[in-house]
């Protein structure tokens, strides 16, 4: 049964009691003399007139009478009600506590579970042309290497250097994956902001071919050697490859045909009648036994034929960007050349060159593990032949030092070395 009483007995957490006289919704009201209020499902004890016959001898029959007998004992109301509100207010105070404990605790290890949200990878647009080593590149991007560090790598495909070094100049781009002779030019030209800073192949991987009419260097002269562009890798190689055979520069013609599936349907097509290539390329040209000149593999010619080029004002405002590109194609560089990923590898080496036989893939990625050293090391001695094969750069007294900026390969192997 329930009955009203002092508002400050009651606990805070307990509802009000309903239908109170005299009060809205039944809000409590305090006793006051001996005339106190009853709920109004009590009040047929002094209204009903049933309780005023004989068969109800022992209920009083005058208001004032009736009153004083239906006068709840407070005390014992107080002290129930006293009792049912803390146990009430315990309980509920359990509950919120629990509640608030498993609040915070939500929002102390959200962020734990969640760090790619409260921090965005990083764009990096990076232009590229096909190559052998630049497949490490590839790689790198494909297998996440770069996600580990916070960069989204966006790759672009650039048939030559010089695209992608006015690219970069221009700050189309922050970072390019090329061969480096380009760079030097522009940079002998007065693009002085360029600077190399690792480098994917360090050593030349290109052989010389022709088609099988020519017999002998000599029948080289006045036919047409196909490269990639102008002012790229494979036009410095071509004219280091004509020396090396006793011919001049001027005594053939060099032809822009882009990338080496280009070069090389135009060299079996009879379209032009020399070329160079890379691995998978120079699988073909063995297995149809055409003449190869020049193998640079097995001279050991140290050339920088690609590698991570950027801007010095760059490196200034995004330093610790560019040195978590050199992490991520390092990592790139070491998952490419772990046996492990073997079929994982070919498969991304398919979708670089869009080609599914099997084993120039395979032939790619056993040349290229076995040249690497896992780091895309760049050396000056690189640099300088390329300087040197050139007439114009040698002539402009370049120096190698001013083209590179060695401090992000140095950290990489001091890291590499603390992990040890």
């Amino acid at each position: 049964m329930i009955m009203t009483a002092k508002f400050s007995d009651v606990s805070p957490l307990l509802l009000i009691l309903p239908f109170a006289k005299g009060r809205l919704g039944g809000i409590l009201k305090t006793r006051t003399g001996k005339f106190p209020s009853f709920p109004l499902f009590q009040r047929w004890k002094w209204n009903s007139p049933s309780l005023t016959t004989a068969k109800h001898p022992s209920f009083p029959r005058t208001r004032e009478t009736r009153l004083i007998a239906a006068e709840p004992k407070w005390n014992n109301v107080d002290a129930g009600l006293r009792r049912a509100g803390r146990e009430f207010g315990t309980e509920t105070k359990k509950h919120i506590a629990s509640l608030i404990l498993l609040v915070i605790g939500a929002v102390v290890t959200l962020p734990c579970h969640l760090p790619a949200q409260s921090k965005p990878l990083k764009e990096v647009r990076v232009p590229y042309a096909l190559g052998g080593s630049t497949g490490f590149f590839w790689v790198a991007h494909k297998s996440g290497a770069f996600e580990k560090y916070g960069l989204k790598v966006l790759p672009i495909f650039m048939r030559g250097g010089r695209e992608a070094v006015q690219a970069l100049i221009s700050r189309d781009v922050s970072i390019m994956q090329q061969g480096s002779s380009g760079v030097i030019t522009a940079w002998a030209q007065g693009a002085k902001d360029l600077v190399a800073i690792g480098a994917t192949g360090n050593k030349l991987d290109y052989i010389f071919v022709s088609t099988p009419a020519i017999k002998k260097p000599a029948d080289l002269k006045g036919k047409r050697i196909a490269i990639s562009q102008l002012g790229a890798s494979t036009d410095f190689i071509a004219r280091i490859a004509l020396r090396q055979l006793g011919l001049n520069e001027k005594e053939v013609t060099l032809v822009s045909l882009g990338a080496q599936g280009e070069r090389w349907a135009a060299l079996a097509g009879g379209h032009v009648d020399a070329s160079l290539f890379q691995p998978p390329v120079t699988l073909r040209a063995r297995k149809l036994g055409m003449p190869i000149w020049i193998d640079f593999a097995k001279i050991d010619y140290e050339y920088v034929t690609a590698g991570p080029v950027t801007t010095r004002s760059y490196i200034k405002a995004e330093r610790e960007t560019v040195m978590n590109f050199m992490r991520g194609l390092a990592d790139g560089m070491e998952f490419y050349r772990d046996d492990r990923n073997r079929e994982t590898v070919i498969k991304y080496l398919g979708e670089f060159y869009r080609s599914t036989n099997a084993e120039e893939l395979e032939e790619t990625r056993r040349v290229y593990s076995q040249v690497s050293t896992g780091l895309p090391v760049v050396t000056v001695k690189a640099m300088e032949n390329m300087i040197a094969s050139d007439r114009v750069l040698s002539a402009a007294n370049v120096n190698a030092m001013d083209v590179l900026d060695l401090s992000f390969l140095k950290q990489l192997e001091e890291e590499r070395k603390a992990k040890k």
